[in-house]
């Protein structure tokens, strides 16, 4: 199979799904893999094409100025760069055009595989229209009414064009499939592709510890955008510390705008507990995991809201793969997958919900031991992305047959 793929990313673009299914997994099979993205901030300079881990990637020009002109000259120049796809399309004679996550895009993307004979695929793997709705219609982010029509026109396109259009649909769970179903589109259209984790990151039952009762560790790992009211978790952790007065929490993450931090600040500020919060920001993948397997009990909190009951969590099978103690509340995915392991149960959102789960874990240590360590065998053997790239790359013999 030969694809186009263009995507929403960045270049070099650094979501697990992207890099390991189609700049690894899919290659390493025989497939080529010619990409199209725009530039991140930090390879201004680089050449395009360029060569990444064995594949080609065509370049969009970016720009370098800050704020909302910032965003909105680099949205025109990536549907500038968008034209790209039409001589690319007729140079490259693809079985496979696929976008994700884009537009605009799919016009052009859908008339390029139409010309060439390709397939148009469409990779949804967020309700990005919704989500802005959300957003604006909740005060949760600058610009409120420009969101709000960014929000209303990209779901315009979504639902009465593109998905329409596309000859298949990948979606991120068998909700979003339910969800985008509700909006006329045919079930038998769409495969659900959850998140997984690389094969070498998993690790053994004999990772799993008996959680520190002295000085317990509570760690998040993930966005800390307001649309998930992480908050939350501080007010976790002051009824947490009524009965084990040591506990830390520790947020592996950033904020997408500063508001977004400064809630979380704010609280733990407002609760006098600022010097038991601890936000790294952003790191690398390998340290943020390493915080991860020091910690004691992990959350994967999802505010049940619903664009955001469709998503599939990753933080949870990252922390199960380390064989983690996990907290998770009622989320589709995350119940099925908690039943199914026999890691735990899901909770109710809210905090006392969360910090009896805590309390419940730390007063019977040996217990929550046993239960994280069932978590590495589960991973390894439903989700890792040796097992998702066989699921997606006989999907796309099938769609080429």
């Amino acid at each position: 199979m030969r694809m186009l793929y263009i995507v929403e990313d960045r270049f070099p673009p650094f979501r697990a799904d992207v890099v390991e299914l189609f700049a690894k997994q899919m290659p390493a099979r025989g497939h080529q893999i010619n990409w199209l993205m725009q530039r991140g901030s930090d390879v201004s300079g680089l050449s395009s094409p360029t060569n990444w881990l064995g594949n080609t990637v065509y370049l969009m020009p970016r720009s370098g100025q800050k704020g909302l002109l910032g965003r909105i000259l680099n949205n025109l120049q990536s549907m500038l760069g968008d034209f790209m796809i039409l001589p690319l399309a007729f140079r490259g004679q693809y079985d496979v055009i696929q976008v994700r996550d884009k537009f605009f895009t799919c016009m052009i993307a859908w008339l390029a595989a139409r010309l060439t004979g390709a397939r148009f695929i469409y990779w949804m793997s967020y309700p990005f229209s919704e989500s802005k709705l959300y957003e604006a219609h909740n005060g949760l982010v600058p610009y409120r009414h420009l969101v709000w029509l960014k929000g209303v026109i990209i779901g315009s396109l979504l639902y009465r064009v593109i998905l329409p259009l596309a000859d298949h649909v990948f979606v991120q769970s068998e909700r979003m499939k339910e969800d985008v179903a509700k909006k006329g589109i045919p079930s038998i259209k769409m495969t659900p592709v959850p998140m997984g984790i690389r094969t070498d990151q998993v690790g053994s039952a004999e990772d799993a510890i008996t959680p520190n009762t002295h000085a317990p560790i509570l760690l998040y790992l993930g966005t800390l955008i307001q649309l998930r009211q992480l908050e939350m978790l501080v007010r976790v952790l002051q009824h947490v510390r009524l009965r084990y007065p040591g506990t830390r929490l520790i947020y592996v993450g950033d904020g997408e705008l500063p508001s977004d931090r400064q809630a979380v600040e704010e609280e733990a500020s407002r609760l006098g507990l600022s010097a038991a919060v601890t936000i790294t920001g952003f790191l690398p993948m390998e340290q943020a995991w390493e915080l991860v397997k020091r910690a004691d009990i992990c959350f994967s909190p999802f505010y049940p809201v619903p664009v955001l009951l469709s998503t599939s969590p990753t933080k949870l099978i990252e922390y199960m793969a380390m064989a983690k103690c996990v907290i998770a509340n009622e989320h589709p995915e995350q119940c099925q997958i908690m039943e199914a392991s026999g890691i735990g149960h899901c909770i109710p959102w809210g905090e006392q919900f969360f910090a009896d789960e805590v309390c419940n874990l730390l007063d019977n240590p040996e217990r929550a031991r046993m239960m994280a360590a069932k978590g590495p065998k589960w991973v390894q053997t439903h989700r890792t992305y040796d097992v998702i790239a066989d699921l997606v790359e006989l999907k796309y013999q099938e769609l080429l047959r």
